[in-house]
């Protein structure tokens, strides 16, 4: 993947002892398309989990109203 630099528009490239993108012209280091640190937490899957649970049973209660219409 070949990404411009957000600071100056130069084509940055990936470095291969960092998961980060290096601009050649500038030097700004990016880790944007890397995704590092956007891992999630356990406890943070386990909310986004209840949260689903709770819209779907929430659909399934507006469902069964529109039809008992």
């Amino acid at each position: 993947m070949r990404c411009g630099c957000p600071q100056c528009g130069s084509y940055m490239i990936h470095a291969d002892n960092d998961h980060a993108c290096v601009c050649p012209e500038c030097l700004y280091r990016c880790y944007a398309c890397q995704g590092t640190g956007t891992a999630l937490t356990r406890e943070a899957v386990l909310s986004m989990k209840r949260m689903n649970e709770i819209k779907t049973t929430e659909e399934r209660m507006q469902e069964a109203r529109r039809q008992d219409t």
